[in-house]
């Protein structure tokens, strides 16, 4: 039986506070100090409470992202939250990257 690595691959990845961040800074409705309503990577983000955006994904469906995750937009250029503990657990920082 063969075995196989899994090829490595750049994500990138924002913070719960650059995320909120970059709703204020980019336009989002601000309500008592959080962007309400914003666009990330084309997809339109909704305010749940100061603690919890709802980022759409599929049907109808939403993502929910907390304070406890990392959004990661993926090589396929999909955006899911994913456990901050799991991240930092399975991702390690790019530097120096070239581009090519």
């Amino acid at each position: 039986m063969a075995k196989y690595i899994r090829k490595p691959v750049v994500i990138e990845a924002i913070t719960f506070e650059e995320f909120v961040q970059f709703g204020k800074d980019n336009g989002g409705n601000i309500v008592n100090g959080m962007p309400w309503h914003f666009t990330y990577k084309g997809l339109p983000v909704s305010h749940s409470n100061d603690e919890c955006y709802l980022i759409p994904w599929n049907n109808g469906c939403f993502h929910v992202f907390t304070p406890l995750d990392v959004l990661i937009t993926d090589e396929n250029n999909f955006t899911y939250p994913k456990r901050k503990d799991d991240f930092e657990d399975g991702y390690d920082e790019v530097v120096n990257i070239k581009a090519g």
